[in-house]
């Protein structure tokens, strides 16, 4: 599967009857068995319950992993136990947009301090996780592939936070300053449909 494919399955967490939580919460998920392997989704701020999850930004301290953002741990915390029971212990890709990127990175955490570490992350637009570099130092050795297209600011909030790797920048910025226009996932899928076509000449780099 590409990056596309897995930004494909994190929109359809939006829309999609979660198959863990619950339609309106913050907390909830879709799993799929793919080609490449198991994947679960989780979709990004479209209610207030996880409107309510963003905006509580205060630091928590987590056991073996660290000073962490209280909405996203929250999120995942709610639904962690249905989606370790989904998992199973098996290889799992974990996929997200926006609040839904945090909470894969969340899970993926979870999931390294419990000794199940994921496969892969695929995380569209994530916003930073961390005061600190605890989670990047705990995620080192999982291949995480997060992505900001062009001017999104969701990505360089909170300010001063750090995120768990390093952020690929793609697409065509629509405005020529920080946006909300750039966020959408349907713009990231477009971008990532541009760089993986073979007539592409995207240049791809990757930044901190």
């Amino acid at each position: 599967m590409t990056p596309r494919d897995y930004a494909l399955l994190a929109q359809e967490a939006y829309s999609a009857k979660p198959d863990i939580g619950k339609a309106d919460s913050a907390s909830r998920a879709i799993v799929r068995q793919t080609a490449a392997g198991l994947v679960v989704a989780f979709p990004g701020t479209d209610n207030l319950d996880s409107m309510v999850a963003d905006l509580d930004v205060h630091p928590i301290d987590v056991i073996g992993i660290g000073q962490v953002h209280h909405g996203f741990w929250a999120a995942w915390e709610a639904i962690a136990a249905p989606v370790l029971a989904a998992v199973a212990g098996r290889p799992v890709t974990l996929v997200g947009h926006s609040l839904g990127a945090a909470i894969a990175i969340m899970a993926a955490s979870a999931m390294v301090a419990g000794g199940n570490p994921p496969a892969a992350v695929y995380g569209f637009e994530p916003p930073r996780v961390s005061t600190n570099g605890s989670v990047a130092a705990l995620l080192a050795q999982v291949p995480l592939c997060l992505y900001k297209n062009g001017n999104d600011i969701v990505p360089d909030l909170p300010p001063d936070w750090h995120h768990a790797g390093a952020v690929q920048p793609i697409g065509r910025a629509a405005l020529p300053f920080p946006n909300v226009t750039d966020h959408a996932i349907a713009r990231v899928i477009a971008a990532l449909a541009e760089i993986e076509s073979p007539a592409s000449d995207a240049s791809v780099t990757t930044t901190s």
